[in-house]
């Protein structure tokens, strides 16, 4: 692995470490929410997880430079953002939605900020 592999490796598995991880953290939620339509969020967001899991370990996708892995912290962003809107008039069940909500508004600053960020490092790195 030479060092431009390195450092986008190190920008995809970034991104996509934050939409893993949350998927499967907020999962439990799915079987506590006890309507539907609150349970799509988590839902959703462990599909993503599954998706960002998938793409990165799919042939030499780690090793490309592709924005696909920051759209998918920012993805989880809209998806809990819409969680909380759905959610925001019971108070018992939008509670765990805030704290996605950060999450992945803070993840998607960093990620952008590592992906810009990556763009110098690999035009030094020439």
């Amino acid at each position: 692995m030479n060092l431009k592999d390195s450092i986008n490796r190190t920008t995809n598995l970034a991104a996509t470490t934050i939409s893993a991880l949350a998927g499967f953290a907020f999962l439990p939620e799915v079987f506590v929410e006890d309507k539907l339509q609150y349970k799509l969020d988590d839902a959703l967001l462990f599909v993503l997880g599954i998706v960002a899991m998938g793409w990165y370990m799919k042939g030499e996708n780690r090793f490309s430079r592709s924005v696909l892995p920051v759209l998918f912290v920012f993805a989880g962003l809209l998806i809990k953002f819409l969680g909380v809107i759905i959610e925001i008039k019971e108070k018992d069940d939008v509670g765990d939605d805030f704290g996605g909500l950060i999450l992945f508004l803070l993840g998607s600053f960093f990620v952008a900020l590592v992906y810009v960020k990556s763009k110098k490092l690999l035009a030094a790195a020439r």
